[in-house]
């Protein structure tokens, strides 16, 4: 006979982030598992699933393997008082920037442990020199937002497109992408907004060594260099900054203004050069 109590509804979970990953096995790469960041009472949570997902809806808490709590210290670094205080609240058309945490299993493991938290107060402290220094070709930077003395976002004015989700919305490869899409309109204006807007940051002594479709946004029509955690100083050892695969020379280990050059190049090759080869693998 069945039972006559009611189940219990099956707990849904605050996921953030979620990202397959996979494993090497004689030379072939393997599905593993499913990355999970989710907040449960204002903690954050990294975990994995044994399976594909393909909603966070579809995430049942009782199917996670390997739930580490994350503290706080490792993402959100203490907020220095030299630096700017985001208003609020904030304008309407504003966009909070927060530590991404999917890789955070691995980097507990390794030499710096707070490296997602270095990364924003690094990226925060760009930020403060960019605000000083303004470009129409550079997003623009309103502060940090900060919770109990730490911060816990980076706060931009909010754009509407990046050049990839214009040019290419299907996210195919670039050499599919180019061999598929027909341009609509004259990208040379874009390409000029975008080497101004490096000219300035290498005025300034920076490098932004990730320079790619993702990172180009629109205020109308006007381009806008965004995401400056792999921007640093000329010259600096690019150690544990993460570039973008196809748009970026893997091999290269400093930050040269050359980085930024030739990830330009390689975005003027995919929207208006069929017939220049790529200079970098896909």
């Amino acid at each position: 006979m069945p039972s006559s109590f009611p189940q219990s509804p099956i707990q849904q979970l605050h996921v953030l982030e979620m990202n397959e990953f996979f494993e090497e096995i004689d030379g072939d790469f393997n599905f593993a598992g499913t990355l999970i960041v989710y907040e449960d009472e204002n903690e954050m949570h990294h975990a994995v699933l044994e399976d594909r997902c393909t909603s966070p809806s579809d995430i049942r808490p009782d199917l996670l393997k390997n739930d580490i709590q994350i503290p706080r210290s490792a993402y959100s670094p203490e907020f220095p008082s030299k630096f700017t205080l985001a208003p609020e609240p904030l304008p309407i058309n504003s966009y909070i920037k927060k530590a991404s945490l999917i890789s955070y299993d691995r980097i507990r493991e390794g030499p710096q442990p707070d490296l997602i938290a270095k990364s924003v107060l690094m990226e925060a402290e760009t930020c403060e020199v960019l605000r000083k220094h303004p470009h129409p070709n550079i997003a623009t930077y309103l502060g940090c937002q900060v919770s109990d003395g730490r911060i816990t976002g980076l706060c931009f004015a909010k754009y509407q497109r990046t050049l990839m989700q214009e040019v290419n919305p299907e996210n195919l490869t670039k050499r599919q992408s180019r061999r598929s899409h027909q341009m609509v309109k004259d990208y040379n204006p874009v390409l000029a907004g975008i080497r101004s807007g490096l000219g300035h940051l290498h005025s300034l002594g920076l490098v932004h060594n990730d320079i790619n479709p993702r990172n180009i946004m629109f205020d109308g029509e006007q381009a806008v260099i965004i995401d400056f955690d792999t921007c640093r100083k000329i010259g600096e050892d690019l150690g544990n900054v993460g570039c973008t695969y196809e748009w970026c020379d893997e091999t290269t280990k400093q930050s040269v203004v050359e980085n930024d050059l030739n990830a330009l190049e390689e975005i003027r090759i995919w929207l208006c050069d069929d017939s220049k080869e790529f200079q970098f693998d896909e």
